[in-house]
């Protein structure tokens, strides 16, 4: 017993809290398993190793601004049948990610775009991506406060440097000029170095009358569809049963 309080102490002088909550526990099973010194030892520090990568999901979340979130296991593929349970899951692997792809998620109020998205994020953030959630016009506000204060380019950065940014509700109402040239930059600053998650309520065949100026638009567009994913959400609100 005295080694065993010893070896704790020492733990959590070291500050391996993992290891020093499990060390008796872990102690017990290699006895009875008749572990070897090694497999003891790798044993333990798994423990420690993966109560560190929790912590750093759980931090990665909290960072991310999801809000309340829900994981895709919650969400209920049998009530929107047309929703592909498969191309969602799909996504959860984050390889678009990795390639520097975005998904856009387009469909009615209540099918579950914003439900997906976090998922989808928070998944990511699991995988050892930074991952950003705002909405849209949320976004376009912090960004354009910036130009009256002097932090807009610090501002702007914020949202140009995680690995995945989830825009939500895009194109709830048209743009203004100078929240057309925000939403650019942007853009136009991620299109090769991040990806994008959009959700948005507006068919993509009208999204040509979010824009006044039709040259900044027309780049915009194309830079945002040429590497793109667009999953139609369709069916029944999905909202209402979840409440």
């Amino acid at each position: 017993m005295e080694t065993t309080a010893k070896l704790k102490e020492n733990l959590k002088a070291l500050r391996l809290s993992a290891m020093y909550e499990n060390v008796e526990q872990r102690l017990q099973e290699a006895i009875g398993g008749k572990l070897s010194y090694a497999d003891y030892l790798l044993l333990i520090t798994q423990d420690e190793l993966e109560r560190r990568k929790n912590n750093k999901r759980e931090l990665s979340i909290k960072q991310g601004n999801f809000g309340r979130y829900k994981n895709i296991v919650e969400y209920d593929f049998d009530f929107n049948t047309k929703i592909n349970r498969q191309e969602i899951y799909n996504y959860l692997n984050c390889e678009f990610l990795r390639r520097k792809e975005n998904l856009i998620f387009c469909g009615p109020t209540g099918t579950g775009k914003t439900f997906i998205a976090k998922a989808i994020g928070v998944e990511a953030c699991g995988k050892g991506f930074k991952v950003l959630f705002t909405r849209a016009i949320k976004m376009l506000e912090t960004i354009y406060t910036g130009k009256a204060d002097g932090s807009y380019t610090r501002k702007i950065q914020s949202f140009i440097k995680p690995h995945l940014l989830i825009i939500d509700d895009f194109g709830l109402q048209p743009f203004s000029d100078y929240q057309l040239n925000i939403i650019n930059e942007v853009i136009s600053e991620r299109s090769e170095n991040g990806s994008l998650v959009l959700t948005s309520n507006r068919p993509i065949e009208k999204w040509d009358e979010l824009f006044g100026d039709t040259v900044v638009a027309s780049a915009l567009l194309d830079r945002l569809f040429h590497q793109s994913h667009v999953v139609k959400m369709e069916g029944k609100s999905y909202r209402r049963v979840i409440k």
